[in-house]
């Protein structure tokens, strides 16, 4: 990945987080806009080669008819795509245990999801602030022991865990459960603080099984760095809209 130097000193903050995220392989869709200053046209107005492209694209799966779009949130913007130059692909854990934590970071949240749906929020008042919210399909004992698996790997990595992709290697520490009511059938929330290149990012995540679909969401503070939790109006609207779907 190539990062340029000569980029003024105002946005130096901004190239370390799009750096430093990239290289943690998180999928945050969120980055294109929250950090790139770009804008992503798939939730604006469609150019005719968008169109066009659309129009042999396959139709949307049920899944991702379910997912967030624009315009179910106010206040907030929905984007579909991730950033350029993204790591592609699993971290892996040096800690087979810590392995389910690992997933949860990469492209998709464990080998047994059948699919996987993201979309990135960012809000309007402080679009640094970031979130991915992604919903797997699974069949049923297998949504289950992604939950469990997950939790246990909560107790189990408390001490932190490292995890290395494309030769880049990065920390995980002050890993721990946190309190977490909400809708479906289970859920767990959990924070993380990730660092790279002598940068630190704490990562906030929750996650949700509502029957044999799993709900990840992900925030993270791409401009202060600070802790920043998902926000419960993102996880209680992608739930009310999986519970409208039947998944």
């Amino acid at each position: 990945m190539r990062i340029s130097t000569s980029r003024p000193a105002a946005r130096s903050g901004r190239t370390r987080a799009t750096t430093v995220t990239a290289l943690l392989a998180c999928p945050l869709l969120a980055l294109t806009t929250a950090c790139g200053g770009g804008s992503d046209d798939s939730d604006a107005k469609a150019t005719p080669s968008a169109d066009r492209s659309r129009s042999a694209a396959p139709a949307p799966t049920r899944l991702a008819k379910a997912a967030l779009a624009q315009g179910d949130l106010k206040g907030y913007r929905v984007t579909t795509h991730k950033a350029e130059n993204w790591a592609d692909g699993q971290p892996k854990s040096g800690t087979p245990a810590c392995q389910p934590l690992a997933d949860a970071t990469g492209d998709e949240p464990s080998p047994a999801a059948k699919e996987t749906v993201r979309r990135g929020l960012n809000g309007h008042k402080a679009p640094w602030k970031g979130v991915t919210a992604g919903i797997s399909s699974y069949g049923a004992a297998e949504a289950k022991t992604f939950m469990r698996e997950l939790k246990a790997a909560l107790g189990k990595c408390s001490g932190g865990f490292s995890t290395t992709l494309s030769g880049q290697t990065v920390r995980y520490s002050e890993v721990r459960a946190e309190p977490l009511k909400a809708a479906g059938d289970d859920s767990v929330g959990y924070g993380l603080t990730a660092s790279a290149q002598g940068t630190k990012i704490p990562m906030r995540m929750v996650a949700v099984r509502s029957g044999a679909t799993v709900a990840l969401f992900m925030g993270v503070d791409f401009k202060g760095f600070s802790e920043f939790p998902v926000p419960r109006v993102i996880v209680d609207k992608q739930l009310a809209k999986l519970e409208k779907a039947g998944l």
